[in-house]
């Protein structure tokens, strides 16, 4: 029996329709929209992508925002000092920087310049130390819209074995935080596990964020296993994600695909935090 699709493209939608009320409920109480501020750096194919499609999704919403983009040999004392100019404005809700950094850019350095109330994409260090304490936080887009997807579809999470591919600050680590928040068994595996296929065929939840593409293959999982994609791998054939989709479908329960899985879901997730804050 072919997996049942975990479809982000239809939950986005309902989504995007409350979070317009929640806009016009903004702009009645504030006497103006929220406002999203969006830093790109350097010239990341996926990181403009994600850029113009949360741009495109506040246009929709209703809500403003504005994208500051900085040539890659600027410095990070400059990108500092624009980050605590715009965090200190009044008229900024959130502010998103958007990943990967060129390599002359300390991630830990500009994520700690980030006002924790602004850091919408929970990235920075205070919003990070509280998901791993369990406390109230801004959650990164990737492990918001994990849990969002399984709830839409009644997937049990209390008691799951879940095993996240990938230990990156802003898919594996946080999924796996957010899944265990929720009371999940968690694996967190990477490039340098052992014996890995004898880890992921006893996962009940697999989320695979490796950055390799097609990497997860269908004799990699048990049958009837919930798998999710949440890979973004720009390649010459196309958008691919982490997970190798036809032996996938052959053998899993439920999955999410790259794209129409998680993906639609990420980019509003940074959007509902502007408009919410934190919970």
């Amino acid at each position: 029996m072919a997996a049942r699709i975990l479809d982000g493209n239809h939950l986005a939608e309902t989504l995007l329709l409350s979070l317009q009320k929640k806009a016009e409920e903004f702009i009645s109480h504030n006497g103006r929209a929220a406002h999203l501020s969006i830093i790109v750096i350097g010239s990341d194919t996926g990181a403009a992508l994600f850029g113009s499609q949360v741009i495109r999704k506040c246009k929709k919403i209703g809500a403003a925002t504005s994208s500051t983009h900085f040539d890659v040999d600027v410095t990070e004392s400059a990108i500092r000092d624009y980050i605590e100019t715009i965090s200190g404005n009044s008229y900024t809700d959130g502010v998103i920087v958007l990943l990967p950094l060129p390599e002359n850019i300390q991630q830990s350095a500009i994520m700690a310049t980030l006002h924790p109330a602004k850091d919408v994409d929970g990235l920075g260090p205070k919003n990070a130390g509280n998901l791993v304490l369990g406390f109230p936080s801004f959650t990164p887009g990737t492990a918001e819209a994990v849990t969002t997807l399984l709830d839409s579809a009644n997937i049990p999470i209390q008691g799951q074995h879940a095993v996240i591919l990938g230990r990156s600050n802003v898919g594996g680590k946080p999924v796996a935080m957010e899944l265990l928040r929720r009371n999940a068994t968690i694996t967190i595996c990477h490039t340098h596990t052992k014996n890995l296929p004898d880890i992921t065929r006893t996962a009940d939840i697999i989320v695979a964020s490796i950055g390799r593409p097609e990497f997860l293959t269908g004799d990699m999982i048990r049958p009837g296993a919930v798998v999710l994609d949440a890979g973004v791998n720009v390649t010459p054939e196309g958008l691919k994600g982490d997970v190798h989709a036809p032996s996938i479908r052959e053998k899993a329960g439920w999955f999410a695909p790259t794209p129409g899985g998680l993906g639609p879901l990420t980019h509003l997730m940074v959007i509902r935090n502007t408009l919410f804050g934190a919970g």
